[in-house]
């Protein structure tokens, strides 16, 4: 057997293995089903084992076809991102950016020069996937991620994209109207309050707060549990609850009255904003760009220099 003789069929087998569809595969290769179906058959003699249970009605893995899938699809995608980098070295940055990042990150750091970004690279699409839940970007196959330094995993190439910044508690003016103002972090016991649930469901998140050295665990009652910030912000503005919220995430409604800050000198810290990606993967021509583009428009605190 010649050696490349090894590699025939592999990019088929892998579109059949995740649609576990001859037809859907072969969509998305442009060839025709019957063609799909052979070059797969031809990978298994090969193999000289069987990858695919196939029925009238339906295609399987088998056992094997699932492991070989596991071991061979990520080579497959970085050969395939290689190979697009490489030819877009010379051309204008292109494709579709993926991205996950928690809410805040996204009001204050990415939603102001996002307009600014597709202005100066036309050829790129941005996906991104605003959560606050903590996930895999490789298993969700996106091109980076946006977290907070403390909740960066160590295998991570990170880039900071923000200086620390802070959560702070607050309070509509019309919940302040039939309620005491707290005067230390004890006193939040006594009121209720709208709750994050953002790492995952059934666990809230508390408030760490602190002044200079001092460290305060406080969790006050929840009213009501929300799962992202853009809910959290509401209910806290119609009075429903106080609320600890990204300080940068609501300036607007600070500033304007619609909330106010409560325990002045009391907050929760934040840290820095980083951008992050697989250190093994191949960075796409796309992320590239955007990368140098974030550099080029520091947030206050983040030296420009690369990290």
């Amino acid at each position: 057997m010649r050696r490349n003789d090894s590699f025939e069929g592999i990019a088929v087998f892998v579109a059949v293995g995740r649609c576990l569809s001859f037809t859907a595969a072969a969509k998305q290769l442009s060839m025709s089903p019957s063609a799909a179906s052979q070059a797969v058959r031809n990978l298994e003699e090969r193999l000289g084992t069987l990858l695919l249970q196939r029925t009238t009605r339906s295609i399987r893995l088998t056992d094997a076809g699932s492991d070989f899938l596991a071991a061979i699809a990520p080579a497959l995608d970085q050969l395939e991102r290689a190979t697009q980098d490489t030819k877009a070295r010379s051309l204008e940055p292109s494709g579709r950016l993926r991205l996950i990042l928690p809410r805040a990150a996204f009001e204050w750091r990415i939603a102001p020069l996002l307009k600014d970004f597709l202005t100066a690279f036309p050829n790129i699409v941005v996906e991104l996937a605003v959560e606050g839940r903590l996930d895999d970007i490789v298993a969700r196959r996106v091109d980076a991620g946006i977290r907070y330094g403390p909740l960066l995993e160590p295998d991570m190439v990170a880039v900071k994209i923000a200086g620390s910044s802070e959560s702070i508690v607050v309070a509509s003016p019309a919940y302040l109207s039939s309620h005491p103002k707290p005067s230390q972090p004890s006193d939040l016991t006594n009121h209720v309050a709208i709750i994050g649930c953002r790492e995952r469901p059934g666990y809230l998140i508390p408030w760490d707060l602190q002044r200079g050295k001092e460290t305060l665990q406080v969790l006050p009652t929840a009213r009501v549990i929300v799962q992202d910030l853009v809910s959290e912000i509401e209910l806290v503005v119609r009075g429903i609850g106080i609320g600890c919220v990204p300080s940068k995430v609501v300036a607007d409604q600070l500033q304007t009255g619609k909330l106010i800050r409560l325990l002045e000198s009391w907050s929760v810290p934040l840290g820095s904003l980083f951008l992050f990606f697989p250190g093994r993967r191949h960075k796409s021509a796309a992320l590239r760009a955007f990368i140098e583009f974030l550099r080029a428009h520091p947030d206050k605190g983040v030296d420009s220099s690369r990290t």
